[in-house]
């Protein structure tokens, strides 16, 4: 089940996160993304929204389910939507998709996705209205 207010909370948690890492690490970025293309907001909402969803329906929702566990299945959730992601990019993108960027972008989506998993955990375990 999709708790509506977990979810809200989660946006509220992802989005600052992605946001700050990738303008920090926009150098990182610059072979994939062109310098004119401006940022479409509504696609970029709607990816950390099905995220949340994710990680509500996947991750959260098991029962007899700990912090060890959420923060390991966050990680696999995580590689598995940015390896799908990148992997599928560079299928298509071969000369601008190299292995470092496939690297780099799902490391870091095991990792944002394995912590915002974990938070979402202690919030929806220590307020019961917010439990999945």
């Amino acid at each position: 089940m999709i708790n509506f207010l977990l979810t809200l909370i989660g946006l509220g948690i992802i989005i600052p996160i992605d946001t700050t890492y990738l303008t920090l690490n926009k150098n990182f970025y610059t072979p994939i993304i062109d310098p004119n293309e401006q940022i479409n907001w509504i696609y970029a909402i709607t990816t950390w929204l099905l995220i949340i969803i994710s990680i509500q329906l996947l991750v959260l929702s098991q029962s007899n389910i700990d912090s060890s566990k959420v923060f390991i299945n966050g990680i696999f959730l995580g590689l598995a939507m940015y390896g799908v992601y990148n992997l599928t990019s560079a299928s298509i993108y071969p000369s601008k998709w190299t292995n470092h960027i496939i690297i780099g972008d799902t490391v870091w989506g095991m990792g944002i996705t394995s912590v915002v998993s974990l938070i979402l955990y202690q919030i929806s375990k220590s307020h019961y209205y917010l439990s999945v």
